[in-house]
């Protein structure tokens, strides 16, 4: 510690260097927490799913219209403790931009179902007893500053009989996501009020949950499920919560080859930018590394040196870029459902941070090392 002043000097001693040196260093490195922060949170979220949960969908493309019919059937497989189904849709309130997910369900086996859903046994009862009643997210009630007993209307995709397309909706209570409370978005609505209103696609669901016994046998269920239906005109497919999540995320690529790809031509870049630089450096500086080595500084003391020199600024430039590239994922949290930067991002992080000083420092360094005083001293 006793020589932080003098490696602090040397590496201000250029002023316009150092910096532009640091600005490189900050770059890459919140390129590397952006992408693989949310590369890393995506698979902790995946990780994080519900094994005890089954999706059944349309074979064709999730989205596409079952039969509520099927309730029964799929409630009837064995290992099939229950079963929801779901509408989902997105409206506007007010004005553009300002959107809301209903999720128009039976509420009582909305809740036995996804269990980290939280809300007061009197707002579900209130939801029964309430035909346009809503139960909605904490997030999006605080954004909208809506209160229980306060009426929405929200204008959305789904025709009405009577040719509008708005929808009213009477708030009785309030719910969380124990698991992601940034999470707690959108509103939980009666399928049978949407259901009667709409002027199409009647008695249809957009998916079925099911909740299953044993999540070791969660294949051979889904594939009793699937079974029932097939060769009708409405295939299903079953899967888990995690494959539904990936699949979703492999429809915008391979995310772990774009995030190394990526940072690996960054930090390859920056590699030879700041050996450039520090070389540079190296070879102003010389005739006073050759004075610290006559007043008694070793040959290795300067080499460590340099190389502390090139180590403090990568860990400063890698500190400010992974806050940067997690302030920048956590604007994300509502939108994708990333909730920061996991820790082991950060580790890896710094340690690519001393490996890219090492790396870029070392030729400088071993320079500094085999220095001789007379030449440098002479000139030569």
């Amino acid at each position: 510690m006793k020589f932080l002043p003098l490696i602090w000097k040397g590496i201000w001693r250029k002023r316009g260097r150092a910096v532009l040196i640091l600005l490189q260093i900050i770059v890459a490195f919140t390129l590397f927490g952006l992408l693989q922060g949310l590369n890393g949170a995506v698979k902790q979220a995946i990780a994080s799913t519900h094994a005890d949960r089954l999706y059944v969908v349309g074979r064709s493309a999730i989205g596409e219209p079952l039969p509520l019919a099927y309730l029964e059937q799929i409630r009837g497989v064995p290992g099939v403790r229950e079963v929801n189904y779901r509408l989902q849709f997105g409206g506007q309130y007010q004005r553009p931009g300002q959107g809301v997910v209903i999720a128009a369900t039976d509420v009582e086996s909305f809740f036995r179902v996804f269990s980290e859903v939280s809300t007061s046994r009197e707002a579900i009862e209130a939801l029964r007893a309430t035909p346009s009643g809503a139960i909605v997210g904490r997030v999006t009630a605080e954004e909208y500053g809506w209160k229980v007993g306060d009426r929405f209307t929200i204008q959305t995709p789904i025709p009405r009989t009577d040719g509008s397309r708005d929808f009213t909706f009477d708030i009785v209570g309030i719910f969380e996501n124990t698991d992601r409370p940034e999470q707690s978005i959108g509103a939980i609505a009666n399928y049978a009020y949407i259901n009667e209103a709409r002027a199409r696609n009647r008695n249809t669901v957009m998916l079925y949950t099911a909740l299953i016994d044993d999540p070791a046998k969660s294949a051979e269920i889904g594939f009793a499920i699937d079974s029932l239906f097939e060769n009708s005109t409405n295939e299903t497919r079953t899967q888990t919560e995690s494959q539904i999540a990936q699949s979703q995320i492999d429809r915008i690529g391979n995310l772990d080859y774009i995030a190394h790809a990526i940072t690996g031509a960054a930090f390859f870049a920056l590699l030879f930018a700041t050996g450039a630089l520090m070389m540079q450096s190296i070879r102003e500086r010389t005739p006073e590394l050759a004075v610290l080595k006559t007043v008694g500084f070793t040959d290795r003391l300067v080499m460590t040196l340099i190389l502390a020199e090139v180590l403090l600024l990568a860990l400063i430039g890698a500190a400010i870029g992974l806050w940067l590239g997690d302030f920048m994922l956590s604007m994300t949290r509502q939108m994708i459902g990333v909730t920061g930067m996991p820790a082991n991002i950060v580790v890896a992080g710094f340690a690519c941070a001393v490996l890219l000083a090492l790396a870029s420092g070392a030729i400088p360094a071993w320079r500094g090392l085999r220095l001789q005083v007379a030449q440098a001293l002479s000139g030569r």
